[in-house]
């Protein structure tokens, strides 16, 4: 993950600031992998700097010169001792004096407290210790002294700490109280990775289901995090539920692949639905392999649809899909031949639709109609299938209401195309019903996108 302007900028501040070279290695660590999990830990030592900076360039607190509160007169030896150390960038030897302070014999006021813990926070980010220096701002933090806005700044900077250093309990405990306060998108992505890392899977896919409702358009990242949790978790119905949503707005061939898997793990006998399988993989993008290209273009051809078989073995071809040479063979001849009967058939349509409309049955005008579909007028193709519909006693409706659909859809009318998907949709047909929800899926992407 690179860093961004604004977050070099930051780099910039601290360095020109923090004399204490708290942004230095070892500091910093980017691990390998963080930025594909998630990870915005390694921003952390930047924020941690950036409130030490702050404390450091603005004087911080002085016991001496504070008017109201002031520290307690046992404590004001030590408190200078720490001060002047600091300055002078003895680190160890202002933790010494901070350490006489805290175990000085008196009752401390919550003053008292607040001064020691953020000159120990000091000394210790001077001296790069990160596990003594976050508790000391955390409990500056959580001082009644501290603003609103240090309280934020502060407890950030200790979470993204915490994160980077893999303790992660923290991080969701004090990443929750944080979040209580002020919606944060990085910190809730923090406490999320860490519900992971301590195997509380559902709840860091509930974290991230946060982070996505606070988006108008959820982030690729977070889907695509919150599908990997649920997969883990074995939980298919919230899987099924992220990869539609993935699909819908990015509309990627393997997210596609995924959210196909329910149809093409059916034992499909019927030479149509396969067909109208191999159509959605098509049109998505996911016809890929050579057994499916050969399957497609047999299927089409002996439908009666040798339009369709040309252009899938040309795109085959065209993308060198076939590497068995008995194959190039077999499919250089059936597209030989179905250019052949093909220019045939295109020209024969409107003797076949005059025919088709004397028969007493839809389905000759259904095919005649995605015939026309094959050959690239949806719009002719609309007309004829829907009066087919009309006529009724179909032999198989629910590929005619299919074939509207993609007819609809390719004539630019998203609207019917959906109300056609969806009656597929309501099939008693599985493997129609789920071709039904995935080309409403696919359209409702096209108009996201």
């Amino acid at each position: 993950m690179e860093v961004a302007e604004s977050d070099h900028r930051i780099m910039d501040r601290c360095s020109a600031l923090c004399s204490c070279g708290f942004v230095t290695r070892p500091c910093i660590r980017r691990r390998r992998g963080d930025s594909r999990r998630l990870r915005r830990s390694h921003l952390a030592p930047y924020v941690f700097c950036c409130a030490l900076c702050l404390l450091l360039a603005f004087g911080g607190v002085n016991a001496e010169e504070a008017k109201t509160p002031q520290v307690s007169h046992f404590l004001a030896r030590d408190l200078r001792a720490a001060q002047d150390a600091l300055k002078a960038q003895n680190y160890a030897q202002a933790v010494t004096s901070l350490r006489h302070a805290q175990g000085a014999k008196g009752d401390k006021t919550a003053w008292d407290n607040y001064v020691i813990d953020l000159l120990a926070f000091k000394a210790y980010a001077g001296e790069r210790d990160v596990d003594d220096a976050a508790p000391m701002l955390l409990a500056a933090a959580h001082s009644q002294y501290a603003t609103a806005a240090e309280r934020k700044s502060w407890l950030r900077a200790v979470i993204g700490t915490y994160q980077s250093e893999k303790q992660y309990q923290k991080v969701i405990d004090l990443g929750q109280e944080y979040t209580a306060r002020s919606y944060d998108p990085d910190i809730a992505t923090m406490i999320a990775v860490s519900q992971q890392a301590v195997g509380e899977e559902r709840d860091a896919a509930e974290t991230v289901q946060t982070i996505i409702e606070h988006e108008t358009r959820p982030e690729e990242k977070y889907l695509l995090f919150q599908w990997q949790l649920y997969s883990k978790l074995g939980d298919r119905p919230n899987t099924t539920r992220v990869i539609d949503e993935l699909v819908h707005y990015y509309p990627k061939p393997d997210y596609w692949l995924n959210a196909l898997q329910p149809v093409l793990r059916m034992q499909i006998s019927d030479a149509d639905l396969q067909l109208d399988v191999y159509r959605l993989m098509n049109e998505v993008g996911v016809l890929k392999m050579p057994r499916d290209y050969a399957e497609m273009a047999d299927l089409s051809f002996d439908a009666g649809y040798p339009g369709e078989t040309v252009a899938i073995l040309r795109q085959a071809f065209a993308q060198h899909a076939f590497t068995d040479p008995r194959d190039v063979l077999r499919y250089q001849h059936l597209l030989t031949g179905s250019e052949q009967k093909a220019q045939a058939d295109e020209a024969s349509l409107p003797t076949q639709q005059t025919k088709a409309a004397e028969d007493a049955a839809g389905d000759p005008l259904v095919a005649v109609g995605a015939a026309y579909l094959s050959y690239g007028q949806p719009e002719t193709a609309i007309q004829l299938i829907q009066r087919g519909i009309a006529k009724g006693k179909l032999h198989n409706a629910d590929q005619a209401e299919l074939l509207l659909g993609i007819a609809q859809l390719r004539s630019h009318q998203a609207a019917e195309a959906r109300r056609s998907f969806d009656g597929v949709a309501h099939s008693s047909n599985d493997g129609y019903a789920e071709l039904g929800k995935l080309w409403i899926l696919h359209t409702e992407s096209r108009g996201a996108n």
